[in-house]
């Protein structure tokens, strides 16, 4: 009798810890949903950050026609404040940060739910960022072309109204005059040459982002939303 109560006992302990562990997993699922959608919308509002970045680009490259006395400065000026700037998605890791450090991916008894988020983490954390770098070595050969050719003290004073945002055209006197007031001492010769590079670092830059950085978050949003998809049917949740 002695024994059957101890083994009873056992028995009652044992479930409990497993319910307290399903109970634990079930939050941890809870959590992870919440991250994941609260990725959607930063993902989707670096994507659309990305096509100003890029639709100033196509504007820059445009107004950069030869000859030299062709090429349309106003133009460039009011759009490089937005063809240069850099956007980057960093994905909310809070339960996965969790789960690494408390050692919660052994509570997930779904396996298929427990390599998804594996492989969500490592494409997050492995794939983007290398892509990032990449990307970020066609954007800083483009700004040390730029200041070799433009003028940062009218660039800045456009930045003060417009930040990052292209300028409207109305102002195309304004920074006109603020060209001459900043005029770069480059000869004819080596700026019409640099302005060809700095032409064809943009538009590597752009078909970087096309393949490269594009393709990164169409994958991101595909794994995330198979994701939720999947632990709130494994899990009957919302």
């Amino acid at each position: 009798m002695l024994f059957l109560a101890v083994f009873c006992g056992f028995l009652a302990e044992n479930f409990r810890e497993h319910q307290v562990e399903h109970q634990r997993e079930k939050q941890y699922m809870i959590t992870m949903l919440e991250d994941l959608k609260a990725d959607i919308p930063l993902l989707d509002s670096t994507i659309k950050d990305w096509e100003i970045v890029n639709n100033s680009i196509d504007s820059v490259t445009s107004a950069i026609t030869f000859p030299l006395n062709k090429i349309d400065f106003p133009k460039i000026y009011r759009h490089l404040n937005s063809a240069l700037n850099y956007w980057s998605f960093r994905y909310n890791d809070r339960t996965i940060t969790q789960l690494k450090n408390s050692g919660g991916f052994r509570l997930i008894r779904n396996k298929a739910v427990a390599n998804k988020i594996i492989a969500y983490d490592q494409f997050s954390n492995d794939a983007l960022p290398n892509i990032a770098e990449q990307h970020g070595q066609f954007f800083l050969n483009t700004i040390t072309l730029r200041s070799k050719i433009f003028s940062e003290e009218a660039i800045s004073e456009i930045f003060k109204l417009y930040r990052n945002k292209p300028a409207p055209s109305s102002l195309d006197p304004w920074v006109d005059s603020l060209i001459k007031k900043n005029m770069v001492p480059l000869k004819p010769e080596n700026q019409e040459i640099l302005l060809f590079e700095f032409k064809n670092s943009l538009t590597a830059q752009k078909r970087d982002y096309e393949s490269n950085m594009a393709w990164g978050y169409t994958h991101a949003r595909q794994k995330i939303k198979e994701l939720i998809k999947l632990i709130q049917d494994e899990y009957h949740l919302e």
